[in-house]
């Protein structure tokens, strides 16, 4: 609490009660200097936040979207980018080792469940959000089996989650808060009604929320996913 904001917290205090206001400001200004300030955390002034334009048309149903990956050995993570003032977006490219890209992996878009919530740590100056997003791969062709065999236990880095109706960019993860595959689960799809496919759940735990990425899309120009 800053010393202006002390004195008309102050001011305004006093005058509900009906009391001198001095000796309320006086306090207010001493708590300023002795209560610390949160560690970590954005020195940012506290936004309105305004009802957004337009109606949520579509808010509860699925994104259509994809799901881009981006290994962490791949990323050159001495140069990655900082957020913007607010924390909510990251407008610069990430920067890529040479000769390194970043990965598709492909997931039924009706079944993908991008997912945000705060988590309280041990005390005050602790706790952040645990994002995640899940998706459902369709099939049991090697591709899928390999990927499961080389990265399903090893797999750290980076999620961007592409809205294809709005082009937003999603981003999941940061510096030493990695996502990582955090569930598995395939099924045969025993009748043709039923799933035949993978359950994948990436998952991770961050100090900040997910950010808005507006930076560059970095492709494998010779790979035959694209």
């Amino acid at each position: 609490m800053t010393i202006t904001m002390a004195m008309l917290s102050g001011i305004a205090i006093g005058a509900a009660l009906q009391v001198d206001a001095l000796p309320i400001i006086g306090g207010l200004s001493l708590l300023s200097f002795i209560i610390p300030k949160p560690m970590g955390a954005l020195s940012v002034a506290l936004l309105d936040l305004a009802r957004p334009a337009g109606n949520n048309v579509g808010g509860g149903g699925g994104i259509d979207s994809e799901i881009i990956l981006i290994p962490v050995e791949n990323i050159d993570m001495a140069n990655f980018p900082s957020r913007s003032t607010n924390g909510g977006s990251i407008t610069t490219n990430i920067p890529l080792k040479a000769g390194k890209y970043m990965h598709r992996f492909y997931a039924t878009p009706e079944t993908m469940k991008p997912n945000m919530k705060k988590i309280k740590g041990s005390n005050k100056d602790s706790g952040g959000y645990e994002v995640s997003i899940e998706g459902f791969h369709p099939g049991w062709e090697q591709a899928i089996l390999d990927w499961i065999a080389s990265f399903g236990f090893s797999f750290q880095g980076f999620v961007i989650v592409q809205n294809c109706s709005n082009s937003k960019r999603y981003l999941l993860g940061e510096p030493c808060n990695l996502i990582t595959v955090d569930s598995i689960e395939s099924s045969w799809g025993e009748s043709v009604d039923k799933d035949k496919g993978s359950k994948m759940i990436f998952l991770g735990k961050q100090s900040q929320p997910i950010a808005l990425y507006s930076g560059a899309i970095v492709y494998d120009p010779g790979s035959s996913s694209w």
